[in-house]
């Protein structure tokens, strides 16, 4: 039988200890999102995000870019919230517009602001299995919880990885890596008889490549964990990138789409806000 990793409850359960660290601060938190206004899904995410704030205690400081933003500019705006001290945290919603490199805007962020853990030094710190605190990008490390929330065991566990972003596939492999599975990271390009012989060995498997149904039931080792990342829409529904009906009863345990790693995601980042903001 396939058991649902229920993003929605952790994630309610995280908030609630969120909340109750903000309370007891003797400082406001406040987070300042940088996002594009054109894109519809920014919007989306970055409303969500403000009002889930709000209900925890925490200000969000909503800033979008102009039309004509380039890689300077954003990295002007950046600079100016590092050196505001009423900013305890920073986003940088991806994705920025055209044209902005947005590896150079998340590295620009100064790590003791870094909410989401984009930047290079707090990703450098994640790959290095640093003993200091760092931020970790808030998707890969909601997976994380939800994995321990569940008591999964991942030492000693083959684990693939698809998607490469530095927003979820290069950092997931990292802290599967860090707790000591052995981990192939694949994505989208990966030849397809090579990706599934890799699947088919894999007792963890999370995926991110926003391709609905790009894994099937048959794909997958018999109880195999499976998290599914990817959020699309077919026919007016969201959808993952796993085909959920198919891996249920394959599967050991699977995330849902939605509800899954989704509300795990803004829980974490406002998790990090608030660890930033008592630690500096």
């Amino acid at each position: 039988m396939t058991e649902i990793l229920d993003g929605a409850a952790v994630a309610k359960i995280t908030n609630a200890k969120t909340a109750e660290r903000v309370s007891i601060l003797n400082k406001p938190v406040t987070l300042a999102v940088i996002y594009d206004p054109k894109n519809d899904g920014s919007r989306l995410y970055v409303g969500m995000k403000s009002k889930k704030a709000a209900a925890l205690g925490i200000k969000t400081l909503d800033i979008p870019t102009d039309a004509n933003a380039t890689t300077a500019s954003v990295i002007q705006l950046v600079e100016k919230l590092n050196a505001d001290d009423q900013v305890t945290g920073i986003l940088v919603q991806s994705p920025l517009a055209k044209g902005v490199k947005e590896r150079e805007i998340f590295s620009a962020v100064a790590p003791h602001k870094d909410a989401d853990g984009l930047g290079a030094t707090v990703q450098g710190m994640l790959f290095g299995d640093a003993l200091e605190d760092y931020t970790v990008a808030a998707t890969p490390q909601g997976v994380m919880t939800l994995l321990h929330h569940y008591n999964i065991e991942i030492a000693r566990k083959s684990a693939v990885v698809i998607g490469r972003s530095q927003l979820f596939g290069r950092p997931m492999f990292a802290l599967l890596t860090n707790a000591d599975a052995t981990v192939t990271l694949a994505h989208r390009y990966t030849p397809e008889a090579m990706l599934k012989t890799q699947l088919k060995a894999a007792d963890i498997v999370v995926v991110g490549v926003g391709i609905p149904n790009f894994i099937s039931g048959a794909d997958l080792k018999p109880g195999a964990v499976v998290v599914d990342v990817g959020m699309n829409y077919v026919d007016g529904k969201a959808v993952g990138d796993v085909d959920f009906e198919s891996a249920q009863g394959v599967a050991s345990y699977i995330t849902p789409v939605p509800g899954g790693v989704g509300p795990m995601t803004i829980a974490t980042l406002l998790e990090n806000t608030v660890t930033l903001a008592e630690k500096y």
